[in-house]
């Protein structure tokens, strides 16, 4: 897929947080008069700031390393995926998205509960090798090193596979956009994954919400439950809420819901 072009100057600037317009119009093979319109753009959705002749780069989602993400807010992290859990039913068809939330609860999956898989991450896969009863689909790809997944090479492939649920992972959550990646490469895979599937489930710890990043992966009309932990920003829970969506917010020491909205408007299993 051909990348626009303020995602093309996001990843640049991703490794070279201060850039000069004139090097930038080098690197995007266009005119400086191109890179200064995009820039503009971007300064005012806050990822830029622009200077005399150069841009830098704003404080937003920044890639890390898979093992060091899987630490981050682990609690959280353990709280949402106990709660995403409830949602598996044996001999159901599921998606899993490469998110470390997602991976925390393919670790909490019953060995012995029989489900079909489609997963675009190895993690995931390595881990219910274990589990004799469960079928497990990899699509054919490129491996993503950053976080441990393949990047579909035929997407359209993957489309002839229906599936009950599919549980997605983002970088960033904005509303009323919906998930967000830092990169363009993995936005193509995620919507692959919740296109197939009758129901999509966003696993979200409270460090993603009113993040700031670029390449949308998922609407918000798209998300039909989001599983988030009592740390969110109650505004920006409220608001999403007010769109219709499912919202769970768990209490990251106990493990259980303190608040559901919408709860009326999906087919609930909790």
């Amino acid at each position: 897929m051909q990348k626009d072009r303020p995602a093309q100057i996001i990843e640049i600037m991703q490794s070279k947080h201060i850039i000069s317009i004139r090097e930038l119009s080098r690197l995007l093979n266009c005119t400086e008069m191109t890179v200064r319109r995009n820039l503009d753009k971007l300064q005012q959705m806050n990822f830029v700031k622009r200077g005399h002749g150069y841009a830098v780069l704003l404080k937003n989602a920044q890639e890390t390393d898979y093992y060091v993400q899987i630490e981050e807010n682990r609690k959280e992290k353990e709280a949402i995926a106990s709660v995403a859990l409830q949602y598996l039913v044996p001999f159901e068809s599921i998606c899993l998205d490469s998110g470390t939330t997602i991976q925390l609860m393919v670790t909490m999956i019953p060995k012995t509960m029989p489900l079909s898989i489609i997963t675009s991450s190895l993690t995931a896969a390595m881990t219910l090798s274990n589990s004799n009863d469960v079928q497990v689909l990899i699509p054919t790809g490129f491996l993503n090193h950053a976080n441990r997944s393949v990047l579909f090479a035929e997407p359209d492939r993957v489309k002839q596979y229906k599936a009950d649920i599919a549980f997605m992972s983002c970088r960033a959550f904005r509303v009323p956009g919906g998930a967000y990646e830092h990169t363009q490469n993995l936005t193509t895979t995620k919507k692959t994954l919740a296109s197939i599937a009758a129901k999509r489930i966003l696993l979200l710890d409270y460090s993603k919400w009113d993040v700031n990043s670029l390449c949308n992966s998922i609407s918000l009309e798209d998300i039909n439950t989001v599983i988030t932990d009592d740390k969110a920003p109650a505004e920006s829970v409220k608001k999403a809420a007010g769109f219709g969506t499912e919202i769970i917010i768990v209490n990251s020491d106990t493990k259980s819901i303190v608040e559901h909205y919408n709860a009326e408007k999906q087919g609930k299993r909790l």
